[in-house]
């Protein structure tokens, strides 16, 4: 997934210009030219993984290997640092300065956790949120690390839901949006989906610092494989949230909705053809 990080002023101050000087012309032209940075994994041909920092035009600013395929990055604004995190059933994330300047840090999930690809930092940038499959009680579980510590493991609270995916860190600073897609996996079965039968897939928020529920949101259960996967927070705070349908291929639901801590949840109307061309699956929202 590409993922925007932060604005080009922002970057290139925090960057330096020791990291623009290393930088090819055509790289520092189009980084400074840049409205945006991006960061991004990837496969190589070779077919090994790795990690990248974009400009807004596709240039290559930094670069770092992977052990597998990554799925998504967050950013944290304070430390300048991102982090990777394996797609899964991975078992690992790995912590990168956009400069290059200092090595990578990996980040191993316990024993009977895997990650699932996303997290996101607190707003002090002191406490890493990571979403983790507790796979032998098929839970969903939410990682807490410390940023200021090499990012040791504090602990975890539950996501009161299966196979969560995004997370999300609110306007507020204090509310977590976490999307549970409701499908269950198990590392000893690869990436097979183990209840499309039974999945009941949620939208949950969270007190972040208490791991207190603060609100969970279901579809209706004729919706109930309709796999609640990728967020978004627009500028009125709402959460926007895009859909995978497990169901028949046939079928044509409403893959986007939103939803609103005490107020609305539910799916938007869309047009048949638009639904179509998606095929069931909102990769990005």
């Amino acid at each position: 997934m590409r993922t925007p990080l932060i604005g080009r002023r922002d970057f290139l101050k925090a960057a330096g210009t020791g990291f623009l000087s290393a930088l090819p012309s055509r790289a520092l032209a189009e980084t400074v030219q840049a409205d945006a940075v991006f960061a991004t994994a990837y496969q190589r041909r070779d077919g090994r993984y790795g990690a990248a920092i974009l400009s807004e035009a596709g240039a290559v600013l930094h670069r770092i290997d992977l052990p597998d395929r990554g799925h998504d990055v967050t950013f944290d604004p304070v430390s300048r640092r991102s982090v990777v995190f394996a797609r899964q059933p991975g078992t690992f994330a790995v912590v990168f300065d956009h400069t290059g300047s200092k090595q990578p840090v990996t980040i191993a999930s316990i024993a009977g956790r895997h990650f699932f690809g996303h997290g996101v930092f607190s707003r002090d940038g002191r406490l890493l949120y990571a979403t983790e499959n507790d796979f032998d009680n098929a839970a969903g579980m939410i990682g807490v690390y410390d940023a200021s510590a090499d990012f040791q493991r504090l602990g975890e609270f539950p996501t009161h839901g299966v196979g969560p995916h995004e997370l999300l860190l609110l306007a507020d600073g204090q509310t977590l949006a976490i999307a549970n897609g409701g499908i269950e996996t198990h590392p000893d079965f690869g990436r097979a989906k183990l209840n499309l039968a039974t999945m009941k897939p949620s939208l949950v928020f969270f007190d972040r610092l208490s791991g207190d529920l603060i609100e969970r949101h279901e579809l209706s259960p004729k919706l109930h494989q309709l796999s609640i996967r990728h967020m978004a927070v627009d500028r009125s705070g709402a959460v926007w949230f895009g859909c995978q349908h497990e169901g028949p291929a046939r079928d044509r639901p409403a893959l986007v909705g939103r939803a609103r801590p005490g107020e609305s949840f539910g799916l938007i109307d869309m047009p048949q053809d638009a639904l179509g061309g998606l095929r069931n699956y909102v990769g990005s929202v």
